[in-house]
């Protein structure tokens, strides 16, 4: 089983989230927690090291309390792509959906369901698991993606890595690139 974890806390979770695997809500709000605690910890990596302004700015009614603009700063960082970025987006608002309305299942032909759904690309033409800590893939395979929670699942771990990548790309506690660039970051379609 792959999965990027960053600290006991979301190891916690991890272990919530596969007992919990026959309930649509358990998977989709931890889920969509550990997401929301790694792009907080990812952004963290990339601001000022100053704990006061952090929980001021990421406390909940702050500017970045909430997962979506969290995922709009990131992406302005050059943290990740379009395609991660649109997923993320994706995988917020399910999350939401779960959380918020109580008859929502990952099966539900609700528009807002099935559009949410069709965010979570980043399985597309993959076989196996990106790495986090060198370009390429893992060995590590790709499950199934037949069920709408599958494919929950397996975009929020791709999500995971990506953030966990770029926590290597540059100097703690600035947007400092550790290796030497050639040009600006692209942006993927």
């Amino acid at each position: 089983m792959v999965w990027a974890i960053l600290n006991p806390e979301q190891s916690a979770a991890l272990k919530e989230l596969v007992r919990g695997q026959n309930s649509d809500r358990i998977v989709g709000v931890v889920g969509g927690a550990m997401l929301d605690d790694s792009l907080r910890r990812a952004l963290e990596q990339r601001l000022r090291k100053s704990d006061d302004m952090n929980d001021k700015i990421f406390k909940v009614g702050g500017p970045l309390g909430n997962l979506v603009p969290k995922v709009d700063i990131a992406y302005q960082l050059y943290m990740f792509d379009k395609p991660v970025r649109n997923t993320l987006y994706g995988l917020a608002e399910i999350r939401n959906l779960l959380a918020h309305q109580m008859d929502m299942q990952f099966s539900s032909k609700a528009k807002k369901m099935k559009d949410a759904l069709g965010k979570l690309t980043l399985h597309e033409g993959r076989i196996y698991y990106p790495a986090a800590l060198w370009d390429g893939d893992t060995k590590y395979k790709l499950e199934t993606t037949h069920q709408s929670r599958d494919l929950f699942i397996v975009n929020l771990k791709i999500a995971l890595i990506a953030l966990m990548a770029d926590s290597h790309k540059h100097e703690i506690y600035s947007n400092v690139p550790v290796r030497f660039t050639i040009g600006e970051p692209t942006d993927a379609a």
